[in-house]
């Protein structure tokens, strides 16, 4: 009876080392997704035409940052 005891704490032990090193991986990767997307901009520009106005918007990973109206030159 002592001996299957054993087995199971072993088999404990072994899941609560690999749920620890999982979060850890976990952690680290979402850590360093945060610090890529912070130091690493995606900087893009759309243009918007809105009756006779157009419009050069400035966007980061797909967020509007600002527009400013485009004076057209013929």
């Amino acid at each position: 009876m002592m001996n299957s005891l054993d087995k199971v704490e072993k088999i404990l032990i072994v899941a609560l080392v690999v749920s620890v090193a999982a979060t850890l991986f976990l952690m680290g990767v979402s850590i360093y997704a945060n610090w890529y997307l912070a130091t690493h901009h995606d900087y893009g520009m759309t243009t918007v035409k809105t009756g006779d106005v157009t419009w050069a918007c400035l966007t980061e990973h797909g967020t509007t940052i600002g527009c400013d109206t485009v004076e057209e030159y013929r």
